[in-house]
């Protein structure tokens, strides 16, 4: 009886031990509870494929930072309205992505969603006034009255002094 005794006493869990059992089971409930979090900007999955595309067009030899540095200047034009409400009349605009007649036959990298998804999770990594790149010869003096705020790779980001 006593050896009996001893096998379930052992077997049995200690007050403590339930208690700590049921926190680590409500650990688990309350992680599996837990939403994602909301993307900063809602697009479509067609906006998507087409920051992808041209993000690839665009920055697709250049890093990670200087993709998403381009879809930010997307996203900040489609916030600030000049350029239509859409991510496509962004992107469509007259003399502004030379490579969007392009983007029906490209297809996009892993890197080049990655910058988008991070973009539209995350928000731009631009302040909203950059609105402009360029590629390898940044702001010259032929683009008088716009100022460079960054140098990402061979690309120069920058913004009209109004816009600021």
């Amino acid at each position: 009886i006593i050896i009996l005794l001893c096998i379930i006493i052992a077997i049995i869990p200690k007050e403590t031990e339930t208690i700590e059992i049921i926190k680590e089971v409500e650990k688990e409930v309350i992680v599996e509870v837990e939403k994602e979090p909301a993307y900063v900007y809602d697009i479509t999955s067609t906006e998507r494929e087409m920051l992808a595309r041209l993000v690839y067009r665009e920055a697709n030899i250049e890093s990670l930072e200087c993709q998403m540095a381009v879809v930010s200047v997307v996203i900040n034009r489609w916030q600030d309205g000049r350029w239509g409400n859409t991510i496509a009349s962004v992107i469509y605009s007259p003399y502004q992505f030379s490579p969007s007649g392009l983007i029906h036959k490209t297809t996009p990298t892993e890197t080049n969603y990655v910058a988008v998804d991070h973009i539209i999770k995350s928000g731009s990594i631009l302040p909203k006034y950059c609105l402009y790149f360029r590629s390898q010869y940044g702001f010259s003096s032929t683009w008088s009255g716009y100022t460079e705020y960054a140098q990402i790779g061979d690309m120069y980001f920058g913004y009209f002094m109004a816009d600021k």
